[in-house]
């Protein structure tokens, strides 16, 4: 009686093993995703293409509609997805669950960044507040930096409710910010595998602009000016911008 239901246990075991690992076989992480990073307890989303499958698996972020720093390798395999990215010395360990890829992204164990992707989906964008106000063009925001500082650019492009932007300094700048107007203020981020940073921008009934930032470093609530606004103020103007890269 102990053997038969011994033996039982052991069929619906390796059945359950089959069933399971027929699943992770049958699941694909082609396609783009939706992620985020979490950094100074903030969500920065951000895109990720990834391609292939099995030993041979690549990825690339995307900087505005760019793609940008390949994965150097990758793999997934029951459900486990690992892509090295050699330029930056980090990796990206997830598991595939319910059509959710959950895990960590950085270098050092310990270090890295909370990381969590779900399929891209475009309605998102398309189902933006079109009634957005119009911020686009040229901004400075008032700072004063260690590096002495008293103004940054902050220069915007939009259309709609979809808004591209950056944030220009003396020493470089965020790369390209991507995101749209919901619920009163703009909702931007850029993560490209490193630097990651997230901007909400609320319009201010003055006519000027609140920017709450969350960096790797640090975060700050800043306002911002037109140009002709900030020398009413005498603000000191910042060195001409240059495109972001």
């Amino acid at each position: 009686m102990h053997i038969a239901s011994g033996a039982k246990l052991a069929a619906a075991t390796l059945l359950a093993i089959f069933v399971i690992t027929v699943f992770a076989a049958g699941q694909s992480v082609e396609g783009t995703w939706d992620a985020t990073v979490t950094v100074n307890n903030v969500s920065v989303p951000f895109r990720i293409e990834i391609d292939g499958a099995g030993a041979d698996v690549h990825s690339y972020f995307f900087n505005g509609d760019d793609r940008v720093n390949p994965s150097s390798s990758g793999t997934f395999e029951n459900g486990s997805l690992v892509l090295t990215f050699d330029s930056y010395a980090t990796r990206l360990e997830a598991t595939l669950t319910d059509g959710i890829l959950t895990g960590t992204y950085g270098g050092s164990p310990g270090s890295g960044y909370a990381f969590q992707a779900k399929r891209h989906d475009p309605s998102l964008v398309a189902t933006g507040d079109q009634h957005a106000l119009d911020i686009s063009g040229l901004w400075e925001i008032q700072v004063k930096s260690p590096k002495g500082e008293s103004a940054w650019h902050f220069v915007v492009n939009q259309t709609g409710a979809k808004i591209e932007a950056a944030i220009l300094r003396v020493d470089g700048d965020t790369g390209i910010l991507s995101g749209n107007y919901k619920d009163g203020k703009f909702i931007l981020s850029h993560f490209t595998g490193e630097r990651p940073f997230y901007v909400e921008v609320a319009p201010q009934s003055d006519g000027s602009l609140q920017l709450q930032i969350a960096s790797f470093h640090d975060t700050q609530t800043l306002p911002a000016l037109r140009p002709a606004e900030a020398r009413e103020i005498l603000l000191h103007p910042t060195t001409q911008p240059s495109t972001p890269e």
